[in-house]
């Protein structure tokens, strides 16, 4: 699979969060273009720019990923500790794999059923595998797209970190806020910032599984979707206005 066409930005949220969210395109084995997007949070958006700083170093990758010197890259970002009452929130909110995997499917049904769209089924053998990269990335504390393929296709796939404990509803809803950037009068052109919403609304999409692990600092879940989503020049027959 190859990958070409990055793109970059960075925003510090209400919660006092620092966001860095890169979006590629890929080029699957039988020659259809896809896009994947990743979001990270703090310290762990820092290393990735790093890591980027090592291999793109050079002024005119610099300024193509939209960022300046990496050499303070904590000087970018503000990182802050979840407040007490956060933390109170979210350990009332602790959820099981059975319990965030229901809610997370309820609201994108919800939500697919707004822009008219059949509803999800919630595959237990892609939970299983979204298991297996949700872990993978605790472990690792990146957050980057596996190449997990079902019944011999590549899936669709969302990813989601924080620092505090998440919800099937909270990861879910993070992703389709992403509906406020989208231009559904240009629908035939992949739009930035806009792939998980797309993902979760995406007509041609069957079934789903989920998956959360926390890792020693960051929680990370995962949604695989089949058949995948997002590919270039089909939006306009997969993404549809709310009614």
């Amino acid at each position: 699979m190859n990958r070409n066409n990055n793109t970059a930005s960075s925003r510090s949220n209400n919660d006092g969060h620092s966001y860095y969210k890169i979006t590629r395109t890929v080029t699957n084995s039988d020659g259809k273009k896809q896009t994947e997007t990743v979001e990270m949070v703090d310290d762990d958006a820092i290393k990735h720019m790093q890591n980027l700083r090592l291999q793109h170093d050079d002024k005119r990758d610099e300024n193509r990923f939209g960022f300046h010197s990496l050499r303070n890259p904590k000087s970018l970002f503000r990182s802050t500790k979840p407040t007490a009452d956060r933390n109170a929130t979210a350990a009332a909110a602790v959820q099981d794999n059975t319990e965030f995997a229901q809610e997370a499917l309820k609201l994108h049904n919800e939500l697919r059923r707004k822009h008219g769209v059949e509803p999800l089924k919630l595959n237990n053998d892609l939970s299983k595998l979204a298991q297996d990269w949700a872990n993978h990335l605790a472990s690792t504390r990146g957050l980057v797209h596996s190449k997990t393929k079902y019944r011999n296709t590549q899936v669709g796939e969302n990813l989601y970190c924080q620092s505090w404990l998440m919800t099937g509803k909270e990861m879910t809803q993070s992703w389709y806020n992403e509906c406020k950037k989208y231009d559904y009068h240009n629908r035939q052109l992949y739009q930035s910032d806009t792939g998980h919403f797309t993902q979760v609304v995406w007509k041609n999409s069957q079934e789903v599984g989920f998956a959360q692990a926390q890792g020693s600092s960051m929680n990370f879940a995962v949604a695989m979707y089949y058949p995948a989503g997002n590919f270039l020049g089909e939006f306009d027959k997969n993404v549809f206005p709310p009614s």
